[in-house]
């Protein structure tokens, strides 16, 4: 099955505007069915550049999800661009409509004419109400291929394509060979090392494919399996798994959805623990990706931003004369940090991240980039330097995701 797609707007073009929906298509895509997408592309607000890409796309697929466009304004011009490529008219859903007058009277807001047009849907086409916005889906046939018409706002784009535009491709993929997926993700591996620890599987695995991901601080192998039947396909990925858990070791912290504060949050929940943080060059960021987590609060206490040496005195009770004889940036604060948030709290464990973020700070002996990551906890007092690149966002990703690794491979009983 050949899957495309097609992205509209100029701010796409011009970098206004970074298309995130097609890599959250394609990830829905390839966890849910193992299904690839061959091609995406992106075009402009242009009646002639987007009748050429859908008439190009309807010439070589078998499915193409279009996105963006379907908006109220005059350069939103996907529906009639899809009708001009069809050779069909324009023509107002009832549908549609109705669903646009429900939602502005609850809204109390008035149906002006533009809004009014986004009911409008080539001829023949299937209407799938939006219940996220104001313009619905389509969806319309070309000889045997299917387009999917859905808005590009990110929260309708991603309800849609995960309510009705998966599922539909999923079925009717049934015919075709079973693929069974497993994403195993790890922290402190390149690309390039992973790729040359797992290239000896190839020869061994020659239904499964290896393929790799990369969204720093993590890496991501993906093991994608191919049969006949679903218990062929699930015995060839188990297979390719276990051959590949050896060789990651302690630097896979988790598998397909859960995330690095997910896998923490869990141990820490088997172990009926909480953890509390203080938190400096980070600035609330492994607080943040932990309370995205729901159920988060079963073990995690709460978390201190001790960005002034005040603070951290003061929140985190780190000795006055402490800071004054190692400074901020060093293992003696960030330990002190771990201990004294542990104490005050009254939690299981005490993690603490110091360091400079950049692009200004740092010395000769802790330049930018160096973060220290303390650890406390039951018969536990440790801490790890580390040296980060990138600007300023990046380091601080790169902390409180090593911070938080510090944590699980603690909880999990490894040492190094």
């Amino acid at each position: 099955m050949r899957i495309e797609t097609i992205c509209t707007g100029d701010e796409l073009l011009t970098g206004l505007t970074s298309d995130t929906n097609s890599r959250s298509f394609q990830s829905e895509l390839l966890d849910r069915t193992g299904l690839t997408v061959r091609r995406s592309v992106v075009v402009g607000d242009d009646r002639d550049d987007i009748i050429e890409a859908l008439n190009a796309a309807a010439e070589r697929c078998d499915v193409v999800l279009v996105s963006g466009g379907l908006g109220p304004t005059t350069d939103d011009l996907t529906a009639e661009c899809a009708a001009k490529a069809a050779g069909v008219p324009l023509v107002e859903s009832a549908e549609a409509y109705a669903h646009l007058v429900d939602r502005f009277r609850q809204r109390g807001m008035t149906l002006t004419d533009n809004n009014r047009r986004q009911a409008q849907v080539p001829q023949g086409s299937e209407v799938v109400l939006n219940a996220e916005g104001t313009a619905p889906m389509f969806v319309q046939r070309r000889g045997t291929c299917v387009f999917f018409y859905v808005p590009g706002v990110p929260r309708e784009y991603r309800h849609l394509v995960g309510a009705h535009v998966v599922p539909r491709i999923a079925a009717m993929a049934k015919n075709t060979d079973v693929r069974k997926l497993a994403l195993l993700k790890v922290i402190n591996f390149p690309e390039s090392h992973l790729d040359a620890a797992i290239r000896p599987l190839i020869p061994q695995h020659p239904s499964v494919t290896f393929g790799y991901r990369t969204r720093p601080p993590e890496n991501h192998l993906k093991v994608l399996a191919v049969g006949s039947t679903d218990d062929e396909a699930r015995r060839a990925l188990d297979a390719a798994v276990a051959a590949a858990l050896p060789l990651l070791g302690e630097r896979l912290f988790a598998r397909d959805d859960e995330t690095m504060a997910g896998a923490v949050l869990r141990l820490l929940r088997e172990k009926k623990q909480y953890l509390a943080l203080a938190e400096s060059c980070t600035g609330g960021l492994m607080a943040s990706l932990l309370t995205a987590e729901s159920g988060a609060s079963a073990s995690f206490y709460g978390a201190a931003v001790t960005y002034l040496e005040e603070a951290k005195t003061r929140w985190a009770q780190v000795p006055e004369g402490l800071l004054g004889q190692f400074g901020a940036v060093s293992t003696e604060c960030a330990e002190a940090m771990a201990s004294g948030v542990r104490t005050s709290t009254g939690a299981t464990w005490g993690l603490s991240t110091t360091g400079w973020a950049g692009p200004t700070g740092g010395d000769a002996q802790n330049p930018v980039g160096t973060v220290y990551v303390g650890l406390a906890g039951p018969g536990v007092s440790r801490v790890e330097k580390h040296r980060f690149h990138g600007d300023r966002e990046r380091v601080k990703s790169f902390a409180a995701y090593t911070a938080l690794d510090l944590l699980r491979r603690t909880l999990e009983g490894a040492t190094s």
